[in-house]
């Protein structure tokens, strides 16, 4: 048992910690997910909370707005208080050529050829597959994430 919750360590209870170890802190410490606090072991939080927030797989953001200039100028807001907000990245646009490959003009960044349609006759603008695929210029996954490492949370009980 590690020895992080104490009446000395300063922290009031509710507050949250992250806490990098497979071991967990001392029993004045819940884990942020999402159970049932007992009213008879911590009345304090308790009082604050029936269940422990639940932390597990997402990211926690400072509340408020803050604007940056690292890609053009961009409001960074977070959601009220406690409430999850949604995934979300910035639109990806572009343009390309009508018909660059029968123009001579080329595909680049997100676009590709993608072929003809199985039409017959002449080739037209409408036979013409555009493809669009944000991989080509960015790292995907099955959610949007920034670089992170994983931690776990918990919060002072007693």
């Amino acid at each position: 048992m590690t020895s992080l919750g104490n009446n000395t360590d300063g922290l009031e209870i509710g507050m949250v910690v992250a806490w990098t170890l497979s071991s967990n802190p001392s029993d004045a410490y819940l884990e942020c997910n999402g159970q049932a606090v007992d009213s008879t072991k911590y009345p304090k939080l308790y009082a604050l909370m029936h269940n422990t927030p639940d932390y597990r797989g997402v990211f926690l953001r400072g509340l408020g707005s803050v604007t940056s200039n690292h890609y053009g100028t961009v409001t960074h807001t977070s959601s009220n208080l406690g409430e999850l907000q949604g995934d979300a990245i910035r639109n990806i646009t572009g343009t390309t050529p009508a018909a660059a490959e029968e123009s001579g003009g080329s595909f680049s960044g997100v676009f590709y050829s993608n072929g003809l349609g199985s039409g017959t006759g002449e080739w037209s603008y409408t036979d013409h597959r555009i493809g669009f695929n944000a991989s080509r210029v960015v790292p995907v996954a099955v959610e949007n994430r920034p670089i992170n490492k994983a931690v776990r949370y918990f919060i002072k009980a007693k």
